[in-house]
């Protein structure tokens, strides 16, 4: 079977999804949609997992785990000061990042048990479900919540959503996959400053952040910033080479602009090749692709020191910069901003939809 599931604890269930070819398998748990493993072989065959993670689900619950490779929802990244507005009524929700709402609360999408079914063994599929009622973290409307994880044979994890309202209250969406990467498979390194980046020459922006890494309103040329520009002259710079421009947000913790078409449901629009990050220890590269307008180009400088890499990594010390994470989403606070609150705003007649792609492959040279 390319799809099987074992329990591992009550009600708790692992997905291993894994293509004809077993050049990429993925797990998967139903405890936050959590992508726990990937497994893909580097330039030499040997075979890598290349996520941050656990190998205990109660680990997963611990508040030191920086959302591991979680379904974040049911609004992913910062709401300036937890508030928003919709129909001319004021929400709050809760503060956990400064002054700022993070993630979807004390309790996001990342700790709810979702309903899972496996819909296809080739490809290996599984969908989730969860629906999240009216209040929920003080989010008004009630939300039903779809996503469907797929293994290609051409060694691609494909991540579908889809939210809709099912009363007659409007909400705000945003949802996205906290997947830490680290492509040397972090026992032979557990740093990616090494790793190199190349950009689509699309992305020809960044969003303006404030000292609570919380998005101004303004919108910069990626020219304006060479020390973030990872496209054109400057594709294949190693993510270290030029952090010490960043100051206090520990390395990369930006959302760069992929294009502006600001709906609810992106996933009618194209799917948009928007990067690759290269390790050349084990010559793997991740290809990246979305649906969404922006991603959040985060490069771990917030993980606990603590911790240690799985089993499977040699259970080698990592914390901040062992990993990277391209979080496909709208963007940060839009619900604030008239300019971007169109692309969360979710009704009954309005579903959120968006789809992204990682890719894998291991490069000879």
């Amino acid at each position: 079977m390319s799809v099987s599931q074992i329990s591992i604890a009550p009600g708790i269930d692992q997905y291993t999804l894994i293509n004809k070819n077993k050049t990429l398998a993925v797990m998967i748990l139903n405890y936050g949609g959590i992508i726990t493993h990937v497994l893909t072989p580097d330039k030499t065959g040997t075979i890598r997992d290349v996520v941050l993670g656990f190998d205990s689900y109660e680990d997963y619950k611990k508040q030191d785990n920086p959302y591991f490779g979680a379904i974040i929802g049911r609004y992913a990244n910062r709401i300036g000061m937890g508030k928003f507005t919709v129909n001319g009524k004021e929400y709050s929700t809760a503060i956990n990042n400064g002054p700022n709402a993070l993630h979807g609360g004390i309790e996001g999408f990342d700790k709810k048990i979702f309903r899972t079914t496996i819909l296809s063994q080739y490809p290996p599929s599984i969908q989730l479900e969860l629906s999240s009622p009216d209040g929920d973290e003080g989010y008004p409307g009630d939300l039903d919540i779809t996503v469907i994880y797929t293994v290609t044979d051409e060694d691609e994890l494909q991540i579908e959503y889809k939210a809709v309202s099912t009363d007659d209250k409007q909400t705000v969406v945003n949802l996205t996959n906290h997947t830490y990467f680290n492509l040397s498979g972090v026992e032979l390194n557990p740093s990616i400053l090494d790793h190199r980046v190349s950009m689509s020459d699309d992305i020809k922006a960044v969003l303006a952040m404030d000292e609570h890494n919380l998005p101004t309103g303004e919108v910069i040329p990626i020219t304006e910033v060479p020390w973030m520009n990872f496209s054109g002259e400057h594709q294949g710079k190693s993510i270290g080479m030029r952090m010490e421009h960043l100051g206090s947000t520990h390395g990369y913790d930006h959302p760069y602009v992929i294009h502006t078409k600001y709906q609810p449901d992106t996933a009618s629009l194209p799917l948009r090749h928007v990067a690759e990050i290269y390790c050349p220890e084990t010559g793997i590269e991740l290809d990246f692709s979305t649906t969404d307008p922006t991603f959040q180009f985060y490069t771990g400088g917030w993980i606990a020191n603590t911790l240690k890499a799985k089993k499977d990594q040699g259970y080698v010390d990592i914390g901040p910069s062992s990993g990277f994470c391209l979080e496909a989403s709208r963007n940060p606070d839009a619900p604030n901003k008239p300019d971007w609150r169109s692309s969360v705003l979710v009704s009954r007649d309005h579903p959120y939809t968006a789809k992204t792609v990682y890719a894998f492959h291991a490069r000879l040279d």
